[in-house]
């Protein structure tokens, strides 16, 4: 049977010398990273402002639907029927302006799905697409995740011009 010092060395292929090494003194934290700013978060939030009308559009159809179920009457099948008409509307604005929205990163559209492969970072919730949670992540957090570049942006964080006071790259006072 072979001693331990030999099947140590066996097993590492290096000699024990070199094993005595000491590991390092605490592994490096991981990278945070902060949320970016936006140019201009207007496209953004018509966006988001569209897509909740369409949502609000489905709840009034839903409604609309069970109160038909329950009781058929003229009324009911007039709020599904309006339901149907103010979603299907606000759905086309609203993919429009989805689609217009652009990340200021990659130029993809974050709001709306292409078809494009996701970044590995990309967030979803399980029945929706990476856009609609997306959308509804501005609904509840005012922030997103671009689903192609994998960055965060917040759109309450003001542009990094604005806190500097300097009209572009030349440094230039704007105030001056």
């Amino acid at each position: 049977m072979p001693c331990q010092a030999t099947m140590i060395f066996r097993a590492s292929r290096t000699p024990m010398a070199i094993q005595t090494e000491s590991p390092p003194a605490r592994p490096e934290p991981a990278r945070i990273l902060r949320a970016r700013s936006l140019p201009s978060a207007r496209p953004f939030r018509v966006a988001v402002l569209f897509s909740s009308l369409h949502l609000l559009g489905l709840i009034v159809m839903l409604t609309g639907l069970l109160c038909f179920i329950l009781e058929p009457s003229r009324g009911a099948s007039r709020i599904l029927l309006g339901g149907m008409a103010f979603s299907a509307l606000f759905w086309l604005i609203a993919f429009f302006r989805r689609r217009s929205a652009l990340c200021p990163l990659c130029k993809g559209t974050p709001l709306a799905n292409s078809g494009a492969h996701t970044h590995i970072r990309a967030r979803r919730i399980r029945p929706f697409n990476h856009g609609f949670t997306a959308t509804l992540s501005i609904l509840a957090t005012q922030r997103f995740r671009c689903m192609y570049c994998g960055s965060d942006f917040d759109l309450l964080k003001p542009p990094t011009r604005l806190l500097h006071g300097t009209s572009g790259p030349t440094g230039h006072d704007s105030r001056s």
